[in-house]
């Protein structure tokens, strides 16, 4: 679909609800197109081609809000969801700091170069790309049994955005992704690791990172045992640091603090973690693949500090959040064609530290590389975490031994106060959506042998 032809189906429906009488309103609609295929024993066992679009409208009416969606793009469809959203909006209850007031001078049109390449991969390409991915896992050691999750895909989705101000928004992206897994066992020993690689482009995919990757770890984690219990230093891979950060990152949701369930909801100005932690997010980050030009209201996506040496500047604010607590909007609306208002991160970017890998590693650490039972085992109001994991104990730098069969817990809150040293390198996570330097945290629980 060209831009243009989106953008005349989302001011259809807006000129449909304003003749009905709304007062104001809002459309989401997302397109998306997707190729996927998985390899099993030499050949490919699954593929699949879809594609997908909703369009959504959100009306108010004396601040009360209707939401209705649907996915098809038919005149009487279009009706038949303006109707029914008037209709919801009748049954809701009122939010006196709901508005779409979100006027933008201009369009805003996101089709960035770097985000859009052109897919000039062949199919035999693909295919023998996934192939070679199961085929090379298992001539990496006879102990390997297995590679039970081999695959490629690719993608692109298009967003538009558009109000009865005549704002309207628009974003296009592709995506290219393969991955592999490594299942290895010795006697009744099991151990299993994956790899994955993104990229903007096919050549740009990694497969000989992927399969190093599930190999070598697999192979490794068959020695793992666990270590005593005891107080450890640890350091996150920084995958395992993303998750864990998202398990709590309604910390900083200006609408969680609305709501009464945000930890930091009266923490602005006031420290939090180690003078050497910065956080920003950075939506339009040229390294990231969470690239956003604008938020879900069509409010323009600017770069906002989180955390500046430790003290708390900011939470992520919507228009309705903002209004609640007089602050400027800081473009972080989310909403979805079905969903209601609400916030979310785009990629976050640490500040890199000072400290040399070397020193970082200096003593005993333990490095995680495997968190199990992230969302069981978090608790995000009061920041408490017990997470099984695997890793690596090293000392001096040197891998020791690799752990597993060990369960880690501490406090979120409390070990941002507790970081003992900031790499002096940024790295990205698997996904190139966040940004962070190696942390040394000192001293959480970990139980063991």
């Amino acid at each position: 679909m060209e831009w243009k032809q989106g953008r005349d189906i989302c001011f259809k429906v807006l000129d449909m609800a304003r003749d009905l009488g709304v007062q104001q309103c809002d459309v989401i609609l997302e397109r998306g197109k997707s190729f996927s295929m998985n390899a099993q024993q030499g050949r490919i066992d699954k593929s699949k081609v879809t594609s997908t679009q909703v369009i959504g409208i959100r009306v108010l009416q004396d601040h009360k809000a209707g939401i209705a969606a649907s996915e098809s793009l038919e005149e009487a469809a279009l009706k038949l969801l303006v109707k029914q959203a008037l209709e919801t909006s009748r049954y809701s209850s009122a939010d006196p700091y709901q508005a779409i007031e979100q006027k933008n001078s201009q369009d805003l049109i996101e089709i960035q170069p770097a985000m859009n390449q052109p897919d000039v991969a062949s199919m035999k390409e693909k295919v023998d790309l996934a192939l070679r991915l199961e085929n090379e896992v298992l001539s990496q050691d006879n102990r390997i049994r297995n590679a039970p999750y081999n695959g490629y895909a690719d993608g692109e989705g298009e967003h538009f955005y558009a109000n009865h101000l005549g704002t309207f928004c628009y974003q296009k992206e592709r995506s290219f992704s393969c991955y592999t897994s490594a299942l290895a066992s010795e006697g009744s020993t099991q151990a299993m690791y994956s790899g994955s690689s993104v990229s903007r482009t096919f050549a740009g995919l990694d497969p000989v990172y992927c399969v190093k990757q599930s190999a070598e770890t697999a192979l490794h984690l068959l020695e793992a045992r666990a270590v005593p219990t005891g107080r450890y230093d640890v350091i996150f891979d920084i995958d395992e640091w993303q998750s864990l950060m998202g398990a709590f990152l309604g910390a900083f949701s200006a609408k969680a603090a609305m709501e009464g369930t945000a930890y930091y909801r009266e923490k602005l100005g006031q420290s939090i973690a180690s003078t050497d932690i910065t956080i920003r997010d950075c939506p339009q980050y040229a390294d990231g693949f969470s690239y956003s030009g604008f938020d879900d209201e069509g409010v323009i996506r600017k770069d906002m500090v989180l955390v500046d040496k430790g003290v708390m500047k900011s939470m992520f604010h919507n228009s309705a959040t903002a209004r609640y607590f007089k602050v400027p909007n800081t473009g972080h609306a989310a909403r979805g064609p079905r969903g209601s208002l609400g916030t979310s991160s785009t990629q976050l970017v640490f500040d890199a530290g000072r400290t040399p890998t070397k020193d970082l590693y200096a003593g005993t650490v333990l490095k995680v590389i495997s968190l199990k039972g992230l969302h069981s085992g978090t608790n995000a109001i009061s920041g408490y975490f017990s997470l099984a994991v695997e890793g690596l104990l090293m000392r001096g730098g040197q891998t020791e031994q690799y752990v597993k069969d060990v369960t880690l817990s501490g406090n979120f809150y409390e070990i941002l106060q507790q970081i003992q040293a900031v790499g002096d390198r940024l790295e990205p996570s698997s996904s190139w959506s966040f940004f962070s330097p190696e942390i040394r945290f000192g001293g959480l629980s970990v139980a063991g042998s």
